[in-house]
């Protein structure tokens, strides 16, 4: 008896919010007609796919291919898996930026959405993610930090505790349309580990990947500290000169 009235509550509970608070596509505001989902069928197409890609560093690619791009066997990079699903450009491009800079939250349940579903194709052997930490003054600025927004739907679905402990000690310039040695300068020492951590395989989750110097010198410092493997997840892949 309990069971059954809690199951009615519980109907009843979401009907109401359904009512109250009907969901919307976050692209273009159109309501979801009750199938629960962020992103419409319409602006889902609209998305630019980053497919076939590189598996190491998400590189786009002309055709699928088990090997990694030329540029990571030259200089292979120090993840596992490097997941991207979408290119950076209209309209996630301005999405992206309206939500980062702007506060525009209301894109992170699409974005998280996106982010869930792409997840799949990431290592079973992953046990903790780590959101792209910003300077305690720039996320102060901010008001977050797109990275956590991005980061905590992951870690929801697939179970995974959330890596606290690692922290940008300076506050670097944005890296928007610096080129990658611009990059590398800016982002060595940046970051840090406060304490141990604990996990083997770790998964960095962040907005946009560019040249990957973020990403690079956080898997560095996460192996200095005995993580084993690194992975990264971002929304969208940057196509790079």
């Amino acid at each position: 008896m309990l069971t059954e009235v809690r199951r009615q509550l519980v109907a009843a509970a979401r009907w109401l919010e359904q009512e109250l608070m009907p969901v919307s596509c976050v692209f273009c505001g159109e309501p979801d007609g009750g199938s629960g989902r962020y992103v419409c069928d319409g602006c889902a197409a609209d998305l630019v796919r980053n497919a076939p890609a590189c598996r190491r560093c998400a590189l786009p690619l002309a055709a699928a291919s088990d090997l990694p791009c030329g540029a990571c066997q030259v200089r292979p990079p120090p993840f596992h898996t490097v997941v991207a699903p979408l290119v950076y450009t209209y309209p996630v491009d301005v999405a992206i930026r309206q939500f980062k800079f702007h506060r525009k939250l209301w894109y992170a349940p699409g974005f998280a959405e996106i982010l869930v579903a792409a997840a799949d194709a990431l290592p079973a052997s992953i046990d903790a993610a780590l959101p792209v930490p910003l300077h305690r003054l720039r996320q102060v600025r901010r008001g977050f930090n797109q990275a956590i927004e991005l980061a905590a739907p992951v870690a929801q679905a697939r179970g995974l505790p959330m890596i606290r402990n690692v922290v940008r000690r300076r506050q670097t310039p944005y890296q928007s349309g610096l080129p990658a040695a611009h990059r590398r300068r800016n982002l060595k020492n940046a970051f840090a580990v406060r304490g141990r951590i604990d996990a083997r395989h770790v998964l960095i989750v962040d907005d946009v990947l560019t040249t990957g110097a973020t990403c690079r010198q956080l898997a560095l410092l996460l192996k200095q500290h005995g993580v084993g493997s690194v992975s990264v997840l971002a929304l969208a892949r940057a196509i790079t000169d």
